[in-house]
C-alpha cells in the first residue's frame, strides 16, 4: 500500500501550520453559519446530494460533531429512517442529526454559531501544537493536526452540499478547498493502486484545473524481481520520468483526466456519480471512468 504522497504541485497551497488550519476551519464553519442565516424556512428542508439529509441536517451534523469535540457529550435518540446509514460511524453521527430535527433551522444555526466561538478558543490554546493529542470522535483521541485536517475536509464538503442544494456555488478557492483537493492528490496513487487495474507501463494523470489547481499521477512499473509496482508521479522527487507532464505522456501509455475543482470535489466526496461528472479525457476513456469511479475519499 502506498503511503501519503507529499510534494505534489497544488495552488493555492493548503495551510500546514496550526493557526492557518484553525483559520481554515473557522472560515468554513462560518460559511455554513452565514448560509444558514440566509435560509428561508423552506430552504432548511431542501434535499441534498448526501442521501437522507436535508440542508438543516448538514448544519446539525456539524453542530453535533463540534459539540462532542468540545464537551465529550454524545447525544442519543431512537433512530428512524436509517436506510442511508452504511457503517458504525454513520450511525454514531446520525444521533446528533436526528435529535436536532426537533428544532427549527435557525435554532440549529445559532447553536453552531455559539459552538464555533468555543471551538476556535479551544483550538487556539497557546499550549497546543499540531502534535498534541486531543479528543476525537467516538471516544477516541487524535493528533490535533490530523483532526483539524479531517474537520476542515468534512465541514467544507458539507458546506458544498448546502451550497449545491441552495443553488449558490462558492468557496472553491479557499484554504479549505485547497486542503480537500490536496487530500485527494495525496491519496490518488494509493486509491488507483488498490482499486483500479492499470495496464503495465501505463500512467494515469489527474489534472485539476481550478480554482484550486493540482496534478497527481501514478504509473504501473515492473521491478527487477519481476513484480509490478505502482509508482507515483509529480512528487517533487527525482525519478526516471521527471516531473514534466509532456515527458510522461510521451514516454508512457498515459491517460489524463481533466476536471474542475468543483467536479473533482463532488466526485471525490461521493456526491456525484462519474456519469454525471463533467470531465475531459486524453487517452483511454474507459480507464478514466474506472479511475473516477474509484476516486472517493469520504467514509
Amino acid at each position: 500500500m502506498l503511503g501519503r504522497v507529499t510534494g505534489m504541485p497544488i495552488h493555492p497551497a493548503p495551510p500546514d501550520d496550526l493557526p492557518g488550519m484553525v483559520d481554515a476551519f473557522r472560515q468554513t464553519v462560518q460559511g455554513i453559519i452565514d448560509l444558514g442565516h440566509s435560509c428561508r424556512p423552506e430552504d432548511f428542508a431542501l434535499p441534498t446530494a448526501c442521501p437522507g439529509w436535508s440542508v438543516q441536517d448538514h448544519i446539525s451534523h456539524v453542530a453535533a460533531v463540534e459539540n462532542y469535540l468540545e464537551t465529550g457529550e454524545h447525544e442519543e435518540v431512537e433512530l428512524t429512517g436509517t436506510d442511508h446509514v452504511r457503517h458504525e460511524f454513520g450511525e454514531w453521527m446520525e444521533h446528533g442529526v436526528q435529535l436536532r430535527r426537533r428544532f427549527p433551522g435557525p435554532a440549529v444555526v445559532s447553536e453552531l454559531e455559539t459552538l464555533l466561538t468555543a471551538r476556535v478558543a479551544t483550538l487556539s490554546d497557546p499550549g497546543l501544537t499540531l502534535d498534541s493529542e486531543v479528543r476525537s470522535v467516538m471516544g477516541r483521541t487524535a493528533r490535533l493536526g490530523d483532526l483539524l485536517r479531517v474537520r476542515i475536509n468534512d465541514t467544507w464538503v458539507h458546506l458544498q452540499d448546502i451550497r449545491e442544494a441552495l443553488g449558490r456555488p462558492g468557496d472553491l478557492d479557499t484554504p479549505a478547498a485547497a486542503t480537500f483537493v490536496n487530500t485527494v492528490v495525496e491519496h490518488f496513487p494509493e486509491l488507483v493502486a488498490q482499486r483500479v487495474e492499470l495496464p503495465e507501463g501505463g500512467a494515469v494523470i489527474l489534472d485539476c484545473t481550478g480554482p484550486v489547481t493540482a496534478r497527481a499521477g501514478v504509473r504501473l512499473v515492473r521491478a527487477e524481481d519481476g513484480s509490478l509496482l505502482t509508482h507515483p508521479l509529480f512528487t517533487g522527487e527525482s525519478d526516471t520520468l521527471g516531473e514534466d507532464l509532456t515527458q510522461v505522456q510521451e514516454q508512457t501509455s498515459s491517460t489524463t483526466i481533466v476536471l474542475s475543482t468543483e467536479a473533482l470535489a463532488r466526485r471525490a466526496a461521493g456526491r456525484r456519480p462519474t456519469s454525471e461528472t463533467a470531465y475531459r479525457v486524453v487517452g483511454d476513456e474507459e480507464l478514466a471512468a474506472r479511475v473516477l469511479d474509484a476516486l472517493v475519499i469520504t467514509p
